[in-house]
């Protein structure tokens, strides 16, 4: 059942360089737009998801080049100012930019090592002189004079464009195609103008409006390890470049993380080709490594079972295999999939107008008053009132989540199982008759236990514990390796203090009987995503979710299972769902925001973008 964590499938994956900008550009602007995608279609190449080291850069953790920082210094086309500082807002000085430029050019096995002196007076003796003489040599750069270089004077965006343009033609012998796009400060006499409008329409740079370039503002380090990145992932596409040798260590700081989103059955987002490959691109823009996927809504199943009727849903279409599509669209990307499972409830208003499919769990299993008692896997309080979710203390419950798992794994490719809702709705439920008699039994007692009773409610634990341990078993049973995983709960105040004790002391415990921590601290579950669904904005909120991750922390040192965050995007201001990512990313074993399809609470989209530029926010190396 364990597993560890793949950084990829496949080499050919999407870099998160893809979506930084030179300069942020406005969304809704055509041009930078397309500008956008051409670069998202190149810089898969050279920077593949799962295969770029992280760095050091303490500096560069917010920069929206942190990704092109981090693949220029895996491709040794720059370094740091020290081992952790980046400096990703200092001007660029033309002797850098040649130097750069120089080991891109080597990395692409042109000749620059035997050059002749170009003969500027001021790069005698200078750190960079071998590489500006070496571009001289081939035409790529030239002086401010015949006889000075000025390599520690500032170069400009227009400079730079020309360069690099140069750099295709004279240095790799591959010129850029003559681009079509033109800026309003960029005039067509204007000497860097032609290079300007193919590093553009190359996806190499872009303006910084749809309309401007600002030709003249400074180029900053940040800004030119993505102009590099961009041009490297061009010509690893035509053949001109082989990928780096060096390839993550198992415990690097952002590789090893998992990042991804929950995506739910409730809209259309898995429903068809069409919007798996969107989602599946969204995601890979944004360099998440697992989707989690939900496949049975109410327990009908929206890809092929035995065990589960098909979905009556109308919005899917009755041959199409939502798990299948995806496995294939998601793989094919170097992403995880985990097949997510809600356990307990049966029902949803969304059934109202629908036919009940034959064998579904609501209509044969479920609360409704032509059921016998004896027939029901629901669950009832102590008041006597029937729910719509499952009991676990009932045994065929138990059966059949063991039989959904069993199936999948054996069935499907995937990555994970992904159980949700293996826990009681209160501690006033978990009254069904054959549970209360099994307690009784165990107990050798004879009366209906009070909720809050101990033995009560460690039975009741013990039985959530059984559904996840024959989870686990019937994966073991496929003879397939398939992570096994719970979405859990983290209501109210975290912990009072780091110890197993205080967990005890937690609502999830006491109120869902839900004890995730003892089932990482036995081996029960791979892995466990809290699911920290918390607003920013509100004071007590923000205290309870720092407990928490905090609690959450600690685990990570007792247990050899891992601890992923899942902050509630929805719920939070796009800054505050950014700010509560990168924090699972520093305190967790990575982040899964609910939700794919609502990752902010204005329902806004461009945090994915930001959490691809800066590789999620990982903690730098210490």
């Amino acid at each position: 059942m364990k597993r560890p964590l793949p950084a990829a499938r496949s080499i050919v994956v999407t870099c998160l360089v893809a979506l930084v900008s030179v300069i942020a550009i406005p969304a809704g602007a055509q041009t930078a737009q397309t500008a956008q995608t051409a670069a998202a279609q190149q810089a898969r190449d050279a920077c593949p998801a799962g295969g770029v080291p992280a760095t050091a850069f303490s500096d560069t953790v917010r920069s929206p080049h942190r990704a092109a920082i981090d693949c220029a210094a895996w491709w040794g086309i720059t370094s740091g100012r020290t081992a952790t500082s980046f400096g990703p807002a200092d001007e660029i000085r033309r002797g850098q930019a040649a130097a750069m430029i120089a080991r891109l050019l080597n990395a692409a096995g042109a000749d620059v090592e035997e050059v002749a002196p170009a003969g500027f007076a001021d790069t005698a003796g200078h750190i960079f002189e071998h590489d500006i003489d070496a571009l001289a040599s081939l035409g790529i750069v030239t002086g401010v004079t015949e006889t000075r270089f000025a390599p520690d004077q500032p170069i400009d965006r227009a400079q730079m464009a020309s360069i690099i343009a140069r750099m295709f033609d004279l240095g790799i012998g591959s010129p850029l195609p003559p681009g079509l796009t033109s800026f309003d400060d960029v005039p067509a006499n204007n000497v860097h103008a032609a290079a300007i409008s193919s590093l553009a329409d190359a996806g190499i740079t872009a303006g910084t409006t749809a309309t401007r370039y600002e030709p003249r503002s400074p180029v900053v380090r940040g800004q030119m390890a993505t102009f590099l990145m961009r041009a490297t992932s061009r010509l690893v596409g035509q053949g001109e470049v082989s990928l780096p040798e060096a390839t993550p260590a198992a415990d690097d700081p952002y590789n090893s993380r998992t990042r991804g989103a929950w995506v739910h059955l409730f809209d259309g987002s898995l429903k068809n080709r069409t919007s798996i490959d969107a989602l599946v691109n969204e995601l890979a823009l944004a360099d998440a490594n697992t989707i989690i996927a939900q496949v049975a809504r109410r327990h009908d199943a929206y890809y092929d079972s035995d065990v589960l009727p098909r979905t009556p849903d109308p919005s899917v279409a009755t041959d199409f295999d939502v798990l299948a599509e995806l496995l294939d669209a998601a793989h094919a990307r170097g992403m995880e999939v985990h097949a997510w499972i809600s356990v307990a409830p049966t029902y949803h208003g969304v059934y109202d107008d629908l036919p009940n499919p034959p064998g579904w769990v609501a209509s044969t299993h479920g609360s409704g008053d032509d059921i016998p008692d004896d027939q029901r896997w629901v669950t009832k309080t102590r008041d006597g009132d029937w729910s719509t979710y499952l009991d676990p203390g009932v045994p065929a419950v138990q059966d059949h989540v063991a039989a959904i798992v069993g199936e999948l794994a054996e069935r499907y490719d995937v990555d994970g199982i992904h159980l949700d809702y293996v826990r009681y709705q209160s501690n006033r439920h978990g009254y069904h008759p054959i549970a209360v008699e099994r307690f009784q039994e165990r107990e050798a007692r004879t009366d209906v236990p009070e909720p809050t009773d101990p033995r009560w409610a460690w039975w009741r634990r013990q039985q959530t514990r059984e559904v996840m341990r024959r989870a686990g078993e019937a994966i073991a049973a496929s003879g397939n390796e398939v992570e096994l995983s719970a979405a859990v709960i983290t209501w109210g105040d975290g912990p009072e203090s780091l110890d197993q004790a205080a967990f005890r002391g937690t609502m999830p415990f006491w109120r869902t009987l839900q004890d995730w921590d003892g089932w990482l601290r036995d081996g029960l579950v791979d892995t466990v995503f809290p699911m920290n669904y918390y607003r920013d904005h509100d004071t007590t909120q923000r205290r309870q979710f720092a407990r928490w991750l905090q609690y959450e922390q600690y685990l990570r040192g007792e247990v050899e299972g891992r601890i992923v965050p899942g902050p509630a995007g929805y719920l939070n201001h796009p800054t505050a769902a950014y700010d509560q990512a990168q924090t699972a990313m520093r305190m967790g074993d990575g982040a899964m925001i609910y939700s794919f399809q609502q990752p902010t609470e204005d329902g806004s989209r461009d945090i994915w973008r930001q959490l691809g530029e800066t590789r999620w926010g990982y903690a730098p190396v210490r």
